[in-house]
């Protein structure tokens, strides 16, 4: 069960990244990443809406308060807002390796309020996963170019995009096993809706949504990028824990590199392979079972 919970997490992380370059093709037509996220969260919790009504409620595994339900949903939108909207103040670099320390802050929780205290092949798996990304994204470059500039706003805009995306991990950890991943999806993306429905009223006129030509992009975030992943990724989390799932998903910067270099002919750096490489090894020693004795009493005494 749990292979099967990393292959579902490692393909939410390749179709959000597939979303991602698409959604930056969408932002540079002129579509509002603000927009697109709203439009994504509204469709997600439309189409489950339907689904749930043909299927039928299944019913609950388990019993989960609503703050956490709630809590789950605000973080859905808070992740996807504060990434692209560090994006647009930030270098990239900064901003994708900022937001990839939530899986750290994961096993920080962990440790502090569960008191599991983390193994050493979570902890390789960690350094090796973020250094990865670090690389992946070029940041050494960044930081050494002489011409960096960083945007305050931007940066807090990026730590929050980690601590919303780690929240989103933990939370959803519990809310799956009690709701599974349909009805933790649905509810989430319920309360994202209600959420984006109010900053929509407050911004007015919504002129993305209401240009035809990006409706088919609008359509294909929404069902490949935001259903398919989210539903996978959440499926994922019954089976594996946050921790482990988090570093899976640095399979995402990856995955935009490759596409990067397979769509737009872009250039792979000998340091962005090492970053490659170091991120497919994390995701190789995370997936390396502990021993049954460390299942067991793993954690502080």
């Amino acid at each position: 069960m749990k292979r099967t919970g990393y292959v579902a997490v490692a393909a939410a992380a390749v179709l959000w990244a597939a979303g991602g370059a698409y959604a930056s093709h969408l932002i540079h037509e002129g579509a509002s990443f603000l927009e697109l996220t709203e439009s994504r969260a509204w469709i997600t919790a439309l189409v489950l809406l339907v689904v749930v009504g043909l299927r039928g409620r299944s019913a609950p595994r388990g019993r989960v308060h609503p703050a956490l339900v709630v809590l789950f949903g605000i973080s859905i939108a808070g992740a996807n807002f504060t990434y692209y909207a560090s994006l647009s103040r930030l270098p990239v670099a900064i901003a994708i390796t900022v937001q990839y320390t939530a899986p750290g802050l994961v096993v920080l929780w962990s440790a502090l309020a569960e008191r599991h205290r983390p193994s050493g092949r979570v902890v390789a798996a960690l350094i090796a996963a973020v250094i990865g990304v670090a690389l992946l994204s070029e940041l050494p470059s960044v930081l050494t170019s002489g011409h960096l500039r960083v945007d305050a706003l931007g940066l807090v805009l990026s730590v929050a995009a980690a601590f919303s995306f780690a929240t989103y991990m933990v939370s959803g950890e519990y809310v799956a096993k009690a709701l599974g991943a349909q009805g933790s999806v649905l509810r989430g993306f319920c309360v994202a809706s209600v959420l984006w429905m109010v900053v929509q009223a407050v911004r007015g006129r919504p002129d993305t949504l209401l240009t035809p030509r990006f409706w088919p992009g609008i359509a294909f975030l929404a069902v490949a990028t935001t259903i398919a992943p989210f539903l996978l990724f959440v499926w994922g989390l019954e089976r594996v824990r946050a921790h482990d799932a988090g570093i899976v998903s640095t399979l995402e910067p990856l995955t935009a590199a490759v596409l990067a270099f397979v769509w737009l002919g872009q250039s792979l750096s000998p340091v962005q392979i090492l970053g490659g490489l170091l991120v497919v090894v994390a995701i190789g020693i995370v997936q390396v079972e502990r021993p049954v004795r460390d299942e067991v009493t793993g954690g502080v005494g």
